[in-house]
């Protein structure tokens, strides 16, 4: 009976020693957040993360952007990048102007393709202005797209339409569907 209550006391104490240790690391590290949470500020899939952003090119077809943004997000892996609170201003090769506003943007610097969504507004140099929720520019055709509800107005005419197809070299406006008009714009 003897070496049984040995053998107990052995292991009581082991396990106290145990508990002890793993209490005395438990205390040290409350208060103490893993060092990577601190380091850890972008996502793992953001390469590179600005602020106050103010992109200029010039393409092939001298066509010429500038992007600004509040702040840009880029993904090298996809070819992205993200912008909150975005102002493009497209300078055509004939020097016609067409500047887009919206609250989020996506550019894929592969295709040159942009999505702009969030309260968005086209205003062209003679002051036609188009609104709408969400469009698209398509690099390859230099047209710029929207399946949503869209308006355009200028001085003397406001039309209203669901879906829209803008050819900025053509300059010409296509209202694809549910198209209302009126005079007397802005």
């Amino acid at each position: 009976m003897m070496k049984i209550r040995r053998k107990t006391v052995l292991i009581v104490v082991i396990l106290a020693a145990v508990l002890v240790l793993a209490a005395i690391l438990a205390v040290g590290m409350v208060g103490k957040a893993p060092e990577k949470a601190f380091l850890k500020i972008m996502s793992d899939r953001v390469d590179l993360q600005v602020k106050n952003v103010r992109y200029t090119e010039v393409g092939d077809s001298g066509m010429k952007w500038e992007i600004m943004a509040d702040t840009a997000r880029y993904q090298k892996k996809e070819n992205l990048a993200i912008f909150d609170k975005v102002t493009v201003r497209l300078v055509m090769k004939d020097g016609g102007t067409f500047v887009m506003t919206g609250d989020r943007g996506r550019f894929d610097t592969a295709s040159r393709d942009m999505e702009i969504e969030g309260n968005v507004g086209i205003v062209s140099e003679n002051g036609d202005r188009f609104t709408t929720d969400r469009l698209r520019y398509r690099n390859a055709g230099k047209r710029i797209e929207t399946d949503r509800p869209v308006v355009m107005e200028n001085r003397s005419v406001r039309v209203s339409g669901v879906g829209m197809i803008f050819s900025l070299e053509g300059k010409k406006v296509t209202l694809l569907s549910q198209v209302r008009a009126s005079s007397g714009g802005k």
